[in-house]
């Protein structure tokens, strides 16, 4: 009998000594945070970023934000290598697959009927508002992407999104 009343105790301590509290999230929250402030600048991911960005280029006489990118092309994405052409409005960036064709899905019933999502090297997915073959189409569709009330955009998007294949 002594040794269940042990097993009893040493059972409730176990299950009570190691609680997570929302004050232990925070603090951990906030050590994350203060290292994220102090990371290097000029560090290898600060690096990565900068090469990411899209830059301000001057096509036809046009300026536009713009990132050149090697893209791949999934399965029920709604592009391929013969339908993307080599200006396109991006409106999303995400990890995974399933919030990019939810996104997808949205614009479609929005209006922007050729939308589509493609892949990216590091397992990224674009979201695809419009495909323009020129700068002067792909300059009304940032126009028309930044007017329309239906889609919530964070910095920096929308830019364009120029596929390394089609760059030459």
């Amino acid at each position: 009998m002594k040794k269940i009343y042990i097993a009893a105790a040493i059972a409730a301590i176990a299950f009570t000594g190691c609680k997570t509290t929302e004050a232990n999230y925070r603090a951990a929250y906030e050590i994350a945070k203060q290292k994220q402030e102090n990371a290097d600048e000029d560090g290898p991911a600060a690096k990565l970023q900068q090469f990411a960005a899209p830059k301000e280029t001057v096509a036809d006489g046009i300026t536009l934000m713009m990132h050149t990118e090697p893209v791949g092309f999934i399965a029920d994405g709604g592009a391929t290598r013969e339908t993307l052409l080599k200006y396109n409005v991006v409106v999303g960036r995400f990890r995974q697959l399933f919030n990019a064709r939810q996104m997808r899905a949205r614009l479609i019933a929005a209006g922007y009927d050729n939308a589509c999502v493609v892949s990216t090297r590091d397992a990224g997915y674009y979201v695809i508002a419009e495909t323009c073959a020129t700068a002067a189409e792909a300059a009304k569709g940032i126009e028309r992407v930044k007017t329309d009330t239906s889609l919530s955009l964070r910095t920096p998007l929308p830019y364009i999104l120029r596929p390394a294949h089609l760059a030459r």
